[in-house]
C-alpha cells in the first residue's frame, strides 16, 4: 500500500458517564492529508454493535471501492462496545487497522469488562473473547511514534499510519464538537 490511499477513521462521540443508550459515531475519509468525505451513524455505549456500525459507515461512503484500510483508537468504541476486527474485516474487504497513543494496559481494560459483567454475564464473555483473539493474531508494534496493531505489514502501515491517526483526531474532534459544542484536540 502507498501513502496516498483512502482511509476510513472511525471515532465515536462521548459518552457521558453512560447516561445515554447512544451516542454518535463519525467516519473520516481522507488520503494524503486531504479530507474527502464524513460520515456519521450511532452505535450503542457498552453495546455489541460496533462492527456492524462501522461497516454500515463503510457502505455509505461514496468512496467504499478506493477505501484500502479502516482505523480505529483502540479496540473498541463507545464504552466497551468491542469490534469484532475479523467480523469488520470479512464484511468490509479492507484491513483494520487499530491505533493508539499509548499501549492499551489490556489488564485494565479486561477488569472493566469484568465489572460489566455484573449487568451482561454473556456480553461480557464475547466482549473477552474478542479481546483476546485480536491480540492473539495482532501483536503491537510502534510504527510511525504510535501502538499498532494490524494484519498489515510494518512497511505497508508506515505510509498509512500518519495519515490514519490525523484523520482518527479529526474523526474525534467530530463527534465531540457535535455532541458537546466543543472538541478536543487529543485522543
Amino acid at each position: 500500500m502507498k501513502g496516498g490511499v483512502r482511509v476510513l477513521a472511525v471515532a465515536s462521540g462521548p459518552i457521558y458517564a453512560r447516561r445515554r443508550k447512544r451516542t454518535l459515531i463519525v467516519g473520516v475519509v481522507g488520503r494524503h492529508g486531504v479530507v474527502e468525505g464524513v460520515l456519521s451513524g450511532r452505535v450503542a455505549v457498552d453495546g455489541d454493535d460496533s462492527s456492524s456500525a462501522i461497516a454500515s459507515l463503510f457502505r455509505k461512503s461514496r468512496f467504499r471501492l478506493q477505501i484500502r484500510a479502516i482505523a480505529v483508537n483502540g479496540i473498541a468504541t463507545a464504552g466497551l462496545n468491542v469490534i469484532d476486527v475479523r467480523e469488520l474485516e470479512h464484511r468490509t474487504g479492507v484491513p483494520v487497522i487499530i491505533l493508539t497513543r499509548k499501549k492499551p494496559d489490556v489488564p485494565e481494560f479486561m477488569k472493566a469488562i469484568s465489572a460489566y459483567a455484573k449487568l451482561d454475564a454473556a456480553g461480557a464473555e464475547t466482549k473477552r473473547a474478542l479481546v483476546i483473539a485480536t491480540n492473539k493474531e495482532r501483536k503491537f508494534s510502534r510504527v510511525s511514534g504510535f501502538n499498532v496493531q494490524s494484519s498489515l505489514d510494518a512497511a505497508e502501515l508506515k505510509g498509512i499510519v500518519p495519515t490514519a491517526f490525523e484523520l482518527l483526531r479529526l474523526a474525534h474532534m467530530i463527534a465531540n464538537g457535535t455532541s458537546t459544542g466543543v472538541s478536543k484536540g487529543r485522543i
